[in-house]
C-alpha cells in the first residue's frame, strides 16, 4: 500500500480494518508498512485472526495497546505515522500522541485507495445484491392491507440472513403513502392501505460489504399522475444507466438525472444526490452529485437512485447498486424495474416503457 511514502500508516477504524485485512473485528489496529501488513488485536480474536490472516502474509500480534506500535516504529526506525483524521476523535488523537511520534492526516490517500475496488471486493457486493433482490422479490407477496412498516421490513431483514446475508448495511426504509415523500423516513408502524404506494429502501452485508437497492410499488390502483412520475423516475434511472462512463465526474453523472427531471417537470422534486460509492462502508467515496467533481474510474462502486417526491402525496425512488466496467455503467441488479402492482387477486408488473 503507498500512503505518499509514509513510513507507516496506522489504521484503526472498524471498516477500514475489514478492508485492508479482509477480516471483521470490533477491535484492534492495523500497522501497514513497506515491509507489509501486521494486526495487533486483542485475545478475544487472536486465534481467529491468526487462522484467517497469517496464510496471506499478515502478521498478527496479541495487544490491548500501542505497545506493539511503538515497538514496530523502533524496530524500523520510524517518525511519522500516517492516520485518518477524518476518522479518528480528538481523544483518540491525543493518546497517539503520547507514544512520541509525529501523526499526519491520510484521509485522502485511504479514501481514494477504498474507491476502486478489487475484483474480490466486486464479487461480494455482487453476492450482497444478489441476496437484497432475492430478499425483495421473496416478500412482494406477502405484501397486504393492514401490514405496518415495520413488519414489511422484518420480513426482508429476516430473508436477508435465510438467504446469506450477515446483516443489514444500514436502517431499512419502508415507507407507505405520503411517508415515502420523505426520502429518508423512519420506518414505522404506519398501516398499509389500499391505493397507496410502498416505498422499500433496503440493502444487506455479505463478508463486510454493502449492497444498497430502492423500489417503489403500488398497492391499489395507481392514478396517471402516480405512473406519470414514475415513468420520469425509470426514465432518468436509465438514462444514466446507459450514459455513464469511466472518465465523467460525479456532477456530470448526476446532471443526467436531474436535467431529465427538470424537462419533465420535477426538477425541484428531485431533492438529494443521484448517488453515492458503496463499498465496506454504505457511503464512501465518489459523490454523484451538483457537487461531484471527482472522476469515476474502473471498478468504482456507486448507487444510481433518482427520486421524485410530491409532499403529501408520495414519493417514488428507484436505485439499483452499480460499477464501471470495460469503461462502462454495469448494475449488479437483474431486475427491470417495471412497476409491480399488488391488486386484490394478483401482482401484475406495468411496463411503461416503450
Amino acid at each position: 500500500m503507498n500512503f505518499n511514502n509514509y513510513d507507516l500508516a496506522l489504521i484503526t477504524d472498524e471498516k477500514q480494518r475489514q478492508y485492508f485485512l479482509g477480516f471483521h473485528s470490533t477491535a484492534g489496529y492495523v500497522m501497514i508498512t513497506k515491509e507489509g501488513t501486521s494486526f495487533v488485536v486483542d485475545s478475544r480474536y487472536i486465534s481467529a485472526a491468526r487462522k484467517a490472516l497469517e496464510p496471506k502474509g499478515i502478521e498478527v500480534i496479541l495487544g490491548a495497546d500501542f505497545s506493539p506500535l511503538t515497538q514496530k516504529c523502533q524496530k524500523l526506525g520510524v517518525k511519522t505515522i500516517a492516520i485518518d483524521f477524518t476518522n479518528t476523535t480528538v481523544s483518540g488523537l491525543e493518546r497517539l500522541k503520547k507514544t512520541g511520534y509525529e501523526f499526519v492526516d491520510a484521509s485522502s490517500e485511504i479514501v481514494e485507495l477504498m474507491s476502486v475496488k478489487s475484483d474480490e471486493e466486486i464479487a461480494c457486493l455482487k453476492k450482497a445484491c444478489q441476496i437484497a433482490e432475492k430478499a425483495w422479490l421473496d416478500v412482494i407477496p406477502l405484501i397486504h392491507e393492514g401490514m405496518t412498516e415495520r413488519e414489511l421490513a422484518n420480513e426482508l431483514e429476516y430473508r436477508f440472513k435465510k438467504f446469506g446475508a450477515s446483516g443489514t448495511s444500514f436502517d431499512t426504509i419502508i415507507a407507505f403513502g405520503k411517508n415515502a415523500a420523505v426520502p429518508h423516513h423512519e420506518t414505522g408502524d404506519t398501516k398499509l392501505r389500499k391505493n397507496q404506494c410502498v416505498l422499500m429502501d433496503f440493502g444487506c452485508l455479505y463478508k463486510g460489504y454493502c449492497s444498497d437497492m430502492t423500489r417503489t410499488l403500488f398497492f391499489g390502483e395507481p392514478n396517471e399522475k402516480f405512473l406519470k412520475a414514475y415513468l420520469a423516475v425509470l426514465t432518468a434511472h436509465v438514462k444514466c444507466a446507459e450514459n455513464i462512463v469511466a472518465g465523467m465526474t460525479g456532477k456530470e453523472a448526476d446532471a443526467i438525472a436531474r436535467e431529465h427531471l427538470a424537462s419533465l417537470g420535477y426538477g425541484k422534486f428531485f431533492t438529494h444526490s443521484l448517488g453515492h460509492g458503496i463499498g465496506v462502508n454504505i457511503h464512501e467515496f465518489p459523490t454523484l452529485s451538483p457537487k461531484g467533481e471527482a472522476v469515476l474510474k474502473e471498478n468504482m462502486v456507486f448507487s444510481n437512485e433518482p427520486g421524485v417526491y410530491l409532499d403529501g402525496k408520495f414519493g417514488i425512488r428507484i436505485e439499483d447498486s452499480a460499477y464501471i466496467s470495460n469503461g462502462k455503467y454495469k448494475s449488479f441488479m437483474k431486475d427491470d424495474k417495471s412497476l409491480v402492482v399488488i391488486g386484490e387477486n394478483k401482482i401484475t408488473r406495468k411496463k411503461l416503457l416503450r
